[in-house]
C-alpha cells in the first residue's frame, strides 16, 4: 500500500484514539460524550475495512490470515489483561476496600470469555468482526457477502432487543450465567461491528478510484468535500440516543450517523498534509488504548489538572481538552517502553 494511504489511516486512528482518551475523562459534557461515542470506536472498524480492501489481493491461506489477526489483537488482549488482573489481584490482598473477591472473580470470567475488562473489550470484538468478515469474504461473492453481513447484523440487533441485553450489567446471575452471557455478547459485538468493516471496504474502493492515474488533485478536492458529511452526521449524533457497542446500545440509525462522520473524517485526513503528531498517535493507538485508563494515566493527569485549575481556573472544555493532551504526552514514555522492549506483546514478529 502506498505510504500516503497508510499515513492518512494513521492520522485518522490518531484522531480516534485522542477522542477515546477524551471520552474517558470523568467530567466531560454529555453532548460532547454523545458526539464522540457516535463514531470514535466505529472509526477503527471502518479503517480495518479499508485495510482489508487494500490487502484483498494477498493470497494468504485463510488460517494464515486468521492467525495474523489473532496475533495483532488477541495476543495484546491477553498480555494487557494479565497485567490488569495481576494488579487487581495484588490490590485485593493489600487494599481490599476497592475491590471485593466476587468482583475480582467476575473480572476473571470477563477476561476469559473475551467480554473484556474496561477498554480491553474492543480487542476481542475487533478480532471477531474481522474473522467473520474474512470468512464471509473468502466464502461468498461480494453481493452474497454483503447480504450475509446485513442479515447477521439484523439478527444480532434482534437478539439484543429480544433478550434486553443492553441491560446486561444490571442482571443478577451466577458466575456460570455471566460466562455464558459474556460469550454471547462478545460474539454479538463482533457481528454488530461488521457493517462498519463493510463500509470501510467500499471506502477503500472509492479512495482507490479517486486517486488512480492522474486524478490525484481532483481526488483531494472530492475528499475535502466529503468532509462536509461530518455536519449532518454530527447533528444526527446529538439528536440520537447514545451509541455504545460495549454495552450493546445500538440502533439502526447509529450506523448512518457513524458512516457519515467517519467518511467525512477519513476524507479530510486523506486530503490534508501529514500531521506527525496524529500519525504518531495512530501508530501507537493500541498501546495508548490499553494503558491510558487501565494504568491510571487519565486518573493521575486529571489530579494534576485539578491542581492547575485550583490556581488558574479553566473553563470545563479547556480543562477536558488539556487533560486529554497531557494524557497523550504522559503516554510517550509508556509507548517507548512497549515499543522498545515488549513489541512481541503487541503482536509484532520482531
Amino acid at each position: 500500500m502506498p505510504r500516503k494511504r497508510l499515513t492518512y489511516l494513521d492520522m485518522a486512528k490518531g484522531v480516534g484514539i485522542f477522542l477515546v482518551v477524551l471520552g474517558h475523562i470523568e467530567y466531560i459534557q454529555e453532548d460532547t460524550l454523545k458526539w464522540i461515542s457516535s463514531f470514535h470506536m466505529p472509526l477503527f472498524f471502518v479503517i480495518g475495512g479499508i485495510l482489508s480492501y487494500a490487502k484483498r489481493n494477498e493470497k494468504k491461506p485463510f488460517f494464515t490470515a486468521l492467525a495474523g489477526k489473532a496475533r495483532g489483537t488477541l495476543l495484546p488482549y491477553a498480555a494487557f489483561t494479565i497485567m490488569l488482573l495481576a494488579v487487581n489481584t495484588f490490590g485485593l490482598f493489600f487494599d481490599p476496600g476497592d475491590l471485593t473477591a466476587s468482583q475480582l472473580a467476575r473480572q476473571y470470567v470477563d477476561a476469559a470469555t473475551g467480554y473484556g475488562i474496561h477498554i480491553l473489550w474492543f480487542l476481542p470484538a475487533y478480532f471477531t468482526a474481522g474473522a467473520l468478515f474474512l470468512l464471509l469474504d473468502r466464502r461468498f461473492r461480494p453481493g452474497l457477502r454483503n447480504g450475509a453481513v446485513l442479515i447477521l447484523s439484523l439478527l444480532a440487533l434482534g437478539i439484543t432487543v429480544a433478550f434486553h441485553l443492553d441491560r446486561y450489567v444490571s442482571m443478577n446471575l451466577t458466575l456460570a450465567g455471566y460466562a455464558g452471557m459474556d460469550l454471547l455478547i462478545t460474539v454479538l459485538r463482533g457481528i454488530l461491528a461488521m457493517p462498519f468493516l463493510l463500509a470501510g471496504w467500499y471506502l477503500g474502493l472509492l479512495e482507490e478510484k479517486l486517486f488512480s492515474g492522474r486524478r490525484k488533485e481532483k481526488g483531494r478536492l472530492i475528499c475535502l468535500a466529503l468532509g462536509l458529511l461530518m455536519i449532518p452526521g454530527s447533528l444526527l449524533a446529538l439528536a440520537s440516543p447514545v451509541f455504545d457497542l460495549h454495552y450493546l446500545y445500538v440502533e439502526p440509525l447509529h450506523y448512518l450517523t457513524a458512516l457519515l462522520i467517519c467518511t467525512g473524517l477519513l476524507g479530510l485526513m486523506r486530503a490534508l498534509p501529514e500531521s506527525r503528531i496524529l500519525s504518531w498517535l495512530g501508530r501507537n493507538s493500541l498501546v495508548i488504548m490499553c494503558t491510558h485508563a487501565a494504568f491510571f494515566v487519565v486518573y493521575y493527569v486529571s489530579l494534576g489538572m485539578f491542581f492547575i485549575d485550583n490556581r488558574i481556573p479553566l473553563p470545563q472544555p479547556l480543562f477536558n481538552l488539556g487533560t486529554a493532551v497531557f494524557v497523550c504526552v504522559a503516554e510517550i514514555p509508556i509507548v517507548w517502553i512497549f515499543n522498545r522492549y515488549f513489541g512481541y506483546l503487541l503482536g509484532r514478529k520482531s
